[in-house]
């Protein structure tokens, strides 16, 4: 069952959301107290169909799962050009607050991409967050830079906005942007997780994330030694997961993974 909500950010605009609730959360009031958050690409939205399948699967494994649009993107109110990494972690903050209005006693998160990067960031600033799932997402914030030409970048350090098209979809680049993402730290943010558990996944031919940044990022999470980090790498999985078999695949090492450790993990 889906149910279409809003929740207010702290610029008052509506975020747009669904709930998908399992069909037996009325007879297993266990299941029903678990919930996940997803979190979707640059520019994607809640609708994409990486977000959709995880929906599904994890519905269909008995979770409460809410996916959001970022404000900007989808149906969410707000303006791209104004986003940044840190809006985007209030959002994320507003989501598992949502969550837990509707009953959630503990809550995972999970996200692609960008969404990885905030679900990490989020879940070190939030210990309501009890485990990650980190999916073809970049180790470094940084790399935020990689994805714009370089004279788009001069442009906006010296003017202080350009406009540019990334991934088929034309934006507004802006100054604020680029300084607020030098505030985070993916690998620390890792780090910072005390032991909660961490799924990393990534594609071995990643085009647009090499799959070495989640190598590094499990090298950087594991420290001192964690046994709750995993790392998942799907053989000739590109960054959209576009073949069906390596979207089943993400599917089911997503849902098995938060089935059979973070259900089992007392800890969080």
């Amino acid at each position: 069952m889906e149910e279409k909500l809003t929740f207010k950010n702290q610029n008052n605009e509506n975020i747009s959301a669904i709930l998908s609730t399992p069909e037996n959360a009325k007879q297993n009031s266990n299941q029903n107290a678990n919930g996940i958050v997803l979190l979707h690409c640059f520019t994607c939205t809640k609708h994409h169909r990486i977000m959709r399948t995880l929906a599904d699967g994890l519905s269909a494994a008995g979770f409460m799962v809410l996916r959001i649009d970022f404000s900007g993107n989808g149906e969410s109110e707000g303006k791209l050009e104004e986003a940044t990494y840190t809006k985007m972690i209030t959002e994320v903050k507003g989501a598992v607050s949502m969550l837990k209005g509707k009953g959630a006693k503990k809550i995972a998160i999970a996200g692609h991409s960008m969404g990885a990067m905030m679900s990490v960031l989020g879940a070190s600033k939030d210990e309501r967050i009890s485990a990650v799932a980190f999916i073809a997402g970049s180790s470094e914030t940084s790399r935020i830079r990689q994805i714009f030409p370089s004279d788009i970048i001069e442009k906006v350090e010296v003017d202080g906005s350009a406009e540019t098209v990334v991934y088929g979809r034309s934006i507004i680049l802006r100054n604020e942007f680029l300084r607020d993402v030098e505030k985070y730290d993916v690998g620390a943010a890792a780090k910072q997780l005390n032991g909660r558990p961490l799924l990393i996944v990534h594609g071995s031919d990643d085009e647009t994330i090499n799959v070495t940044h989640a190598k590094k990022l499990f090298e950087l999470a594991k420290e001192p030694k964690n046994s709750q980090v995993k790392l998942e790498i799907i053989d000739g999985a590109d960054h959209l997961f576009r073949k069906p078999e390596h979207l089943a695949k993400l599917r089911e090492v997503v849902v098995g993974w938060i089935k059979e450790n973070y259900l089992q993990n007392q800890n969080y």
